[in-house]
């Protein structure tokens, strides 16, 4: 597979929208109360025209005060330099905190030779929304002035192996990737429209979605779409399977290992 998880690590999450550090060995999800499991987990596609980062994660760093992200990137013997895109499904703190950094006072790009693509509206949306739990507005401010920022507007062919498309659902503006890597290895991203696997199997709507109704409805399309294409799906905040095919037979879905 052309896939490499990028993760960030375990952290139950609240209605404050907080993130606390999860570790399986110590930790008790019963003693968070009212608290989801989740993971943070950015991806590297290797693709035929290039390096593909989805979302960038918190922009968390090490003990060693290394970037998470940059550290295992380099696990998989790959620079920052080295990406050639960087696709953000929505702008949240969580996956779209690690586009800079601030160093002695000034933002770089934590990946200096991408093209980050973003859907122009979320842009504007997120510096309008005052809220800091959301969104970190200076990054965002680096991100609408940096030069290889490509803002684009409503569904984009970017390149022949790389379909955006705008679904809307968690934010209004949110949108998710189809990846081409191959006639046999296709790849979708979903952000936060289908961040888990298990919300393929258990049916809801969550209060958190911008449109509640419609992220719900596109989980079950969007599922439908890969099992027919037998596309793998890649699952950004899934403490277990971080990527999987799916079947569906008789209205549910099942996810398959992949070969």
């Amino acid at each position: 597979m052309s896939v490499v998880a990028l993760s960030e690590g375990t952290f139950t999450v609240d209605l404050s929208k907080k993130l606390i550090p999860f570790n399986r060995e110590s930790d008790s999800l019963n003693e968070r109360k009212g608290s989801l499991l989740i993971e943070i987990c950015p991806f590297l596609i290797i693709s035929n025209e290039g390096l593909i980062i989805l979302d960038t994660g918190l922009g968390k760093k090490t003990v060693n005060g290394e970037f998470q992200i940059i550290e295992n990137l380099s696990r998989a013997g790959i620079n920052s330099t080295d990406i050639n895109f960087v696709l953000l499904s929505h702008l949240h703190h969580d996956h779209a905190g690690g586009i800079c950094y601030e160093e002695n006072g000034i933002m770089n790009p934590m990946f200096p030779n991408a093209q980050y693509v973003f859907q122009k509206e979320e842009l504007n949306d997120a510096l309008k929304d005052g809220n800091p739990k959301s969104f970190n507005h200076q990054k965002l401010e680096f991100l609408s002035h940096w030069k290889n920022s490509h803002a684009i507007e409503s569904n984009t062919q970017l390149t022949p192996e790389i379909y955006c498309e705008v679904s809307g659902g968690h934010t209004e503006h949110h949108q998710v990737f189809w990846i081409k890597v191959s006639e046999n290895e296709k790849y979708f991203f979903g952000g936060d429209v289908l961040p888990q696997g298990s919300q393929l199997i258990r049916k809801f709507i969550a209060k958190y979605d911008y449109d509640g109704k419609r992220a719900a409805d596109l989980r079950i399309e969007f599922g439908k779409k890969c099992a027919e294409e037998n596309v793998t799906l890649l699952f950004f905040h899934s403490p277990e399977k971080k990527n999987s095919k799916v079947k569906f037979n008789e209205g549910r879905f099942e996810l398959i290992a992949n070969s």
